[in-house]
């Protein structure tokens, strides 16, 4: 029996609590696919790895992987070592965060950077003040309004599968395949670790494991080969795909 369920549907629909994965370049960018709309509805999310990919992009530093690639998934076995440049091939677990899930005013969106514009009623008078769009006294007493409404609590886990991102400038498929398999082995860590540490009791743990079908679409993997690299990897997982996207892994 697979441990990878894959269904049709949308991946933000995922159950409370859940851990929403996706894979992620190493540029601060969530600017196109489905990463531009985990921007949109995780924009603190979205700081948060922003200031993490910041942090090694000004201080690089690298790790030497000298382990040898099991995966069928991936056609070659490594047999020299490679030069990471962190935080490629590794696995930010991400909490939910409340300005993320909680209801949001046009004040507080603006505040986090992420307004989203209203039409306002102006008050057009005859003379000098025309056209300047000056706000009646009944708008300016009005409450402000909800921008967006409550959302779910999702964790978002960023795997680092690819150094740079567009068709020039991404990781070729079989390094993204080998930095899929160790940013996962890095999440199965960060995972143990969380769950056995001395605050194990007091600290949310990540939910169940929802992903879409990551590496196949800006960085142009095949589904199959990334699918392959899930199943020996060895986490239970459930993989969404777009209502009417074909059923053939691609």
């Amino acid at each position: 029996m697979s441990i990878i369920t894959e269904i049709q549907g949308d991946l933000f629909d995922a159950p409370e609590g859940a851990a929403l994965i996706h894979a992620c370049n190493c540029q601060c960018s969530w600017g196109k696919g489905i990463a531009q709309v985990f921007r949109q509805k995780y924009p603190a999310a979205y700081q948060i790895f922003r200031a993490h990919c910041q942090q090694y992009l000004s201080d690089p530093q690298t790790q030497t992987q000298t382990q040898t690639i099991p995966f069928s998934g991936i056609d070659r076995i490594r047999q020299q070592p490679r030069a990471l440049k962190l935080p490629e091939g590794t696995a930010l677990i991400i909490p939910p965060q409340p300005a993320d899930y909680q209801p949001q005013s046009q004040s507080q969106l603006g505040l986090a950077g992420e307004a989203l514009q209203l039409p306002t009623t102006a008050s057009r008078g005859p003379g000098r003040g025309r056209g300047r769009g000056a706000l009646n006294s009944s708008s300016r007493r009005r409450p402000a309004a909800l921008l967006r409404l409550a959302g779910r609590k999702h964790w978002i886990i960023c795997l680092f599968t690819s150094w740079h991102y567009g068709p020039r400038n991404r990781s070729p498929p079989d390094i993204i395949l080998e930095n899929t398999m160790l940013a996962l082995a890095d999440l199965k860590r960060q995972i143990a670790a969380s769950a056995t540490g001395p605050t194990a009791g007091e600290v949310e743990q990540p939910g169940e494991l929802w992903g879409c079908r990551f590496n196949a679409g800006l960085f142009g993997v095949p589904w199959e080969r990334t699918r392959e690299v899930l199943e020996e990897a060895g986490l239970v997982m459930t993989i969404v795909r777009p209502v009417g996207e074909s059923v053939g892994r691609n």
